[in-house]
């Protein structure tokens, strides 16, 4: 296929038309639902949206016409935090957490991250490769088209710069479009340095290594209580802005550390977690441009007693994104179940919640210039659910509805193959 196809016939094509910003407040909740709609995609790029008499006039040529009735047509699904390369399992840890261990004891008995980083130092790369493999291959049958990718297992120059290297070489045997980020930042170390002495490295060594690398796209940084503070979180920004690089942090996972305002006054495109961001700080900050990615499942993983406030965030004009956070504690794969339980978790309408797994994820990438929406002129990204309406995708819940899902035209799965 040479990226020439159009769809038509849907009952229900979801257009989340991108008005150049991302959407926030009562505009999240918007679909722009199109009855018996169509797409034409030629050269990977869509050419026309809407009724599908009016398109199939226009574009009936020698293209294959894929009939979608009685589905759902949305933007290609785009998972925006993932960290899919590392090697061990920590399955155990998830068992000590439902008999009552906290992450302290945890880290006592050999688990937490730094467990996994030094077992990924100690794997081979053909170990590697093959862990982040089937991780694509069950993330791409949720249905998406474009998946971000970090680092972060490495925790020091040489082990980072083979993550981000070993995932670009993943990259070309997926056809999912994969989107690197650099994670030096992850977890203060447990060898003996301070986090101050770490931040000065990953300053000095690591970014311009990186930068050199030429693989990653955007830094993302641990804005943690435990980790790095507001203050070196902010020193990381600054250095970042300064090079070029965007920057996404992790922020509020475990305690409020001022994460939020940390990202956005540092203009961050995204902080992501957020499970402990003050609501006086939401109210303070009020509207953003900076994107709250939110993560339904990891909080229920790790037992928070607290959720991120996503109504709030809403309220205050913050646009939302929705993602798995696929990573060593735990290995979710699946973004249409991750958008159900966002409904029943964070009390999002299944509208808001596909605007956070298609355009306002892509706008926390810095890749909403040409996906997201079913735009004239962008990718063509879709997704194709055997539902009638995108408000089934809240109701059946896990039920495997990704009935084919397309990156620039082309085939990324397809039910049954």
């Amino acid at each position: 296929m040479n990226g020439d196809i159009t769809i038509a016939h849907a009952a229900s094509l979801v257009r989340v038309t991108d008005g150049k910003r991302p959407r926030a407040g009562r505009a999240q909740g918007e679909l722009d639902i199109v009855a018996d709609g169509a797409l034409a995609i030629r050269g990977g790029v869509i050419v026309a949206v809407g009724d599908s008499q009016e398109v199939l006039r226009a574009y009936g040529d020698d293209a294959p016409v894929l009939d979608a009735s009685g589905k759902t047509v949305l933007p290609g699904l785009v998972e925006c935090h993932s960290h899919p390369i590392f090697a061990g399992n920590r399955h155990w840890e998830y068992v000590r957490r439902l008999e009552g261990a906290d992450g302290r004891a945890i880290r006592a008995e050999g688990g937490g991250i730094w467990s996994t980083i030094v077992k990924t130092r100690q794997a081979g790369d053909d170990e590697l490769l093959r862990n982040v493999a089937r991780a694509f291959e069950q993330i791409a049958a949720g249905g998406v088209t474009t998946l971000e990718v970090k680092s972060g297992y490495g925790l020091d120059t040489p082990g980072e710069l083979r993550l981000l290297r070993l995932l670009r070489q993943a990259a070309a045997h997926t056809p999912m479009d994969i989107v690197c980020t650099f994670l030096g930042a992850h977890i203060a170390p447990q060898d003996g340095r301070s986090a101050a002495e770490y931040v000065a490295v990953v300053k000095n060594e690591m970014l311009p290594a990186v930068l050199a690398q030429g693989i990653a796209q955007s830094q993302d940084i641990s804005c943690e209580n435990g980790d790095f503070s507001a203050a070196q979180a902010r020193e990381l920004i600054d250095t970042s802005a300064s090079l070029g690089l965007p920057v996404r942090i992790h922020a509020d996972a475990s305690s409020d550390s001022r994460g939020w305002r940390t990202a956005v006054e540092g203009g961050a495109l995204s902080a992501d977690h957020l499970t402990y961001t003050p609501d006086a700080e939401i109210n303070g900050v009020g509207a953003t441009t900076t994107v709250a990615v939110l993560l339904p499942v990891a909080e229920q993983f790790y037992l928070d007693a607290k959720k991120a406030n996503a109504r709030l965030f809403i309220k205050n004009n913050v646009p939302v994104a929705v993602a798995t956070d696929y990573c060593s504690s735990f290995q979710a794969t699946s973004l249409p179940l991750t958008m159900a339980l966002a409904c029943s978790w964070f009390r999002l309408t299944p509208a808001e919640a596909i605007v956070g797994a298609t355009l306002n994820a892509a706008y926390a990438l810095g890749k909403s210039h040409d996906r997201g929406s079913l735009d004239v002129g962008k990718r063509g990204d879709v997704t194709i659910f055997d539902c009638e309406h995108p408000g089934q995708l809240a109701t059946a819940i896990g039920a495997p509805l990704v009935d084919v899902s397309l990156s620039r035209g082309r085939v990324v799965w397809k039910a049954g193959k």
